[in-house]
């Protein structure tokens, strides 16, 4: 299938020249041309279990695969690795538009990266289960064999951990003539160069002891180093251990896959290097469609349909999920009577896997009757490999739990089970992981008595690493509805559907008084498709918190469905929750009923704002609040908020699209993908004018910080701000660029009497003493409407103090809360305030001066004017200034003879905190240790 994903940019490499190919040295010729042609023969075609469609096999020239690059980290999973990777898909997809996914091609694994100091000599491929690990190990091997790729390794051995989990007391040597027995007389010479051997371990987590990977050479008697030859005896694991750290075949090179559960539980920090999988790209599903159904017209079809379908299609990043729902497809259009275009697709995961399994029962109903005691049997066995871990199963296994005598055997077990043909021993795996625990849920499911079932349950759901995850899902679908399996296994235990529904109930109702709920239990409600409890649990939610909680597409179809049976909601946070485009497309028909929804540090684009704007245009729209911060919004965006600004049926009042101020602090580490911050263009800042001159705008508050908006787009702003039909109070603009001259323009609409605005936040624009002029113009405007003002950070000093003292003064300014941090204010200013509070035209309340240079002497005319009968003062924060040596008692004397009018006051100095009121003799005391 060849893969028609753009290409990403992948890191410069550059060879050693010690690995520079050279040729096979003679002395091993006929050995490497017995190998390669033996690698060649056996891995020329692969049959996956996604391929088993009347026995066709792919060529694996045709197989394509994408890797992402990266250093080594070890996975911190909290939910089954399956969703977790559809997260994890959706970030790298993001990267990818933005070009900014390092990709490393699978022939360049072992060779120096730009941002590489020494080359690898361990390299692991990470991919959950059912991704195309083995199929990639399969193909590095083959082109190999072709000359085609690592021509610097003369030989590449590539093992699966199936067939070497059971060696005890070899060596290496043995280990590989295990694999490779006609290599016996040339193996000696081969393992002298070490470095011309490249050995590739597949599937680690199916290793037995994955414990003896998290300890080094020290158990093993680390004195005797020499003992570490090739003829050196152990167990397999160990050998493999000590392979990957470098201790045993020194120079020799390791490539090892493993899935993100099982990497999870290990040690490994002499790794510095892995590959992800990616999974299938949007083409490549396509491409798997077009060659399951063959048919062109039938497979678009099926493939749009499937598109269509957000419970189901996030899952096809999995090759495997593409080959289950297809299957499902095709056995549907057969009994759909030529209504192609129209199949019937499971709406919830166990839906999707009880039709798999009733498919593939129905296939050998002739070969058994008994299936329930084969499904039984089956489900225990599945059961404990759930529990512990063990995804590998042996014929004495099956013969355990009496698998081997039954008639279905031949049937139905050889279609769910799949097995390594290149393994001397039989082993048996599940098509896929999640086979095994869908069987395992169906057998519990029927043979678990009902008192056992919230105990069952609360240990499947206490895996700290998600394992238990889909087990719960699949069990609490399969006793809360009916399923197709009852046929095979019998009908439900009501008293176990009880038990069930209420666990979950239990699960949900927990979720009310919670900051930030657990969408588990949303999923775990989802899977029962029991309707009436989830209209009367979802009724009572009136906040849903999900902040830190990355939400893959899956899961907002999961809150999708849930929250459509919900009433008016006060407020969503979807802060940091890693919510793309496609994402929020799936969220949008429910997002109407949230008056405050936060949507900050997302994903949300351009794109995104499409389909945000059709909530806000909703004739049942009762979204008034709506926070947008750093989403890398551009003029594109802005466009389509504008559009729905307009609308008639919009009722949002206050809007918010800036992007974090960088000394207030830094990302969270779950804040991986940087992306460029919200960016307000001269084209985006028109689209928004427009808008807030519409009549129909309701917006009144309006946050535009940090996003580069200078005199031009002042310009813009300002004639909205101007029209009578703008309605905006409150405006933020700090952290921009307006300067002196945006200032002005800012002065000039703030003086129409159209204009609204009662709240102005200009701090960090730099306006500077002549933008304060300008500013002052306003304030006294008989048109002015501005109560709190926010000025701090603008290089403002004492000369702009002078201007804005007096317009201050005036008896036209209304200002109340008066912000001026951080402006070089000294004494004089200082003096300057002290005669404003004093005024009797004086309103203001709050004034915040800190970190100025103030000293004593303008301290002590701001506490004298406390004593003032016009100061109206109720906070005054005058922390980190000049001023150390004003006595205390003189301070307490000022301080307590202004609260004893005003108890509720509070005056802040520095290093004594605030002087409150109703606190003034503990502060009395604290005053009395200095």
């Amino acid at each position: 299938m060849e893969s028609q994903v753009e290409q990403q940019t992948e890191s410069t490499v550059k060879v050693p020249e010690e690995f520079i190919p050279v040729p096979v040295p003679d002395s091993v010729m006929d050995y490497w041309k017995q190998h390669t042609a033996f690698l060649n023969e056996t891995y020329r075609k692969i049959s996956p279990a996604f391929g088993k469609k009347k026995g066709k096999q792919i060529l694996l020239n045709d197989y394509a695969v994408q890797l992402i690059a990266g250093p080594a980290y070890q996975p911190q999973l909290q939910q089954h690795e399956i969703l977790s990777g559809i997260g994890k898909y959706e970030e790298w997809q993001q990267q990818s538009c933005q070009n900014e996914l390092q990709t490393v091609q699978y022939d360049h694994l072992f060779q120096i990266q730009s941002n590489e100091q020494d080359r690898p000599t361990t390299v692991l491929i990470l991919g959950v289960a059912g991704i195309g690990k083995t199929t990639l190990v399969q193909k590095i091997s083959h082109e190999w064999a072709q000359a085609q790729i690592y021509q610097e390794f003369h030989f590449m051995l590539p093992f699966n951990f199936n067939d070497l989990r059971n060696l005890e007391n070899v060596s290496i040597s043995d280990m590989i003539l295990h694999s490779y027995p006609y290599l016996k007389d040339g193996l000696e010479i081969i393992l002298q160069d070490p470095k011309r051997v490249l050995f590739i371990f597949d599937g680690l987590e199916e290793s037995n002891g994955t414990d003896n990977y998290n300890h080094g050479v020290a158990e093993e008697n680390s004195e005797n180093v020499p003992h570490l030859s090739p003829e050196w005896k152990t167990s397999s694991a160990n050998i493999i251990n000590h392979l990957l750290r470098g201790e045993l075949l020194q120079g020799c090179s390791v490539l090892f896959t493993i899935t993100p559960t099982a990497f999870q539980a290990l040690d490994l920090p002499f790794i510095k290097k892995h590959a992800e999988i990616m999974g299938f790209s949007e083409e490549q599903r396509r491409c798997y469609f077009l060659q399951f159904f063959e048919d062109p017209k039938i497979s678009e079809e099926m493939y749009q349909c499937v598109k269509k379908h957000s419970m189901l299609y996030p899952l096809c990043y999995i090759p495997t999920y593409c080959w289950i729902i297809c299957s499902i497809m095709e056995a549907t259009l057969k009994t759909s009577k030529g209504h192609k275009s129209d199949p019937h697709l499971p709406i919830t995961i166990t839906q999707l896997y009880s039709s798999f399994i009733y498919n593939m029962l129905k296939c050998h109903s002739n070969s058994s009757k008994d299936f329930s005691a084969v499904l039984q049997q089956l489900g225990e066995m599945s059961y404990m490999g759930v529990c512990n871990n063990v995804t590998v199963f042996d014929e004495s296994q099956l013969s355990k739990y009496n698998l081997q005598s039954s008639q279905a055997l031949s049937g139905f077990l050889q279609d769910i089970f799949q097995t390594d043909p290149s393994c001397k021993k039989k082993l048996y795996t599940f098509l896929h992981l999640t086979v095994q625990e869908f069987i395992a849920a169906l057998m519990k499911s029927v043979h678990t008595r009902s008192d056992d079932i919230t105990s069952l349950l609360d240990e499947a759901s206490q895996h700290s690493d998600g394992r238990g995850e889909m087990f719960l899902k699949f069990f609490i679908g399969l006793t809360s509805s009916n399923n197709l399996l009852q046929e095979f296994v019998g009908k439900k235990d009501e008293k176990i559907t009880n038990n069930v529904l209420d666990w979950v109930k239990q699960k949900v109702e927990a979720q009310l008084d919670r900051e930030f709920i657990d969408i588990d239990a949303f999923g775990y409600l989802y899977e029962s498709q029991n309707t009436a409890l989830t209209q009367t649990l979802m009724k009572k939610f009136s906040e849903i918190g999900l902040r830190h909680r990355k939400l893959s597409a899956l899961e907002c179809s999961v809150l999708h469905a849930m929250l459509q049976h919900c009433n008016v909601i006060n407020n969503i946070n979807f802060e940091l929750c890693n919510i793309f485009p496609q994402s929020l497309r799936i969220l949008t028909p429910v997002l109407h009923k949230s008056k405050h929804i936060n949507l900050n540090k997302n994903y949300i684009g351009d794109l995104g704002m499409k389909w945000l704007s059709e909530a806000l245009k909703s004739p049942h729209t009762q979204i008034q609040n709506l926070e947008l911060e750093k989403n890398s919004i551009k003029s594109e965006g802005i466009k389509f908020i504008s559009e729905a600004l307009k609308s008639a049926n919009c009722k949002l009042k206050n809007l918010k699209l800036g992007n974090e101020i960088p000394e207030w602090g830094h990302f969270p580490n779950t804040w991986k993908l940087q992306l460029a911050d919200n960016e307000l263009d001269e084209l985006g800042m028109k689209y928004l004018s427009e808008a807030l001159q519409n009549p129909h705008c309701k917006l009144q508050e309006l946050w535009l910080h940090n996003i580069g908006i200078g005199e031009a787009h002042m310009k813009l702003l300002a004639v909205a701000l101007k029209s009578p039909h703008c309605k905006i109070q409150e405006l933020k603009l700090f952290h921009n660029n307006l300067g002196k001259d945006g200032a002005k323009l800012l002065s000039e609409a703030l003086q129409s009497p159209h204009c609204h605005i009662r709240s102005l936040a200009l701090g960090g624009n730099n306006i500077g003493a002549p933008g304060v002029q300008f500013l002052s113009e306003a304030l006294k405007s008989p048109h002015s409407k501005i109560v709190k003002l926010g000025l701090s950070k603008n290089q403002v000093e004492d000369e702009g103090i002078k201007w804005l003292t007096e317009a201050l003064m005036s008896h036209h300014c209304k200002i109340q809360s008066l912000g001026l941090h951080m402006n070089n204010v000294e004494n004089s200013g200082a003096e300057l305030l002290s005669k404003v509070l004093q005024s009797p035209h004086n309103d203001i309340q709050y004034l915040g001066l800190m970190f100025n240079g103030i000293g004593e002497a303008g301290m002590t005319h701001l506490l004298e004017a406390l004593g003032s009968p016009h100061c109206k003062i109720q906070k005054l924060d005058l922390e980190h200034n000049s001023f150390h040596d004003v006595h205390e008692s003189e301070v307490y004397k000022l301080v307590t003879e202004y609260m004893k009018t005003r108890p509720h006051a509070e005056i802040r100095l520095p290093t004594r905190g605030w002087f409150c009121g109703n606190a003034i003799m503990s502060m009395k005391q604290h005053l009395e240790t200095f």
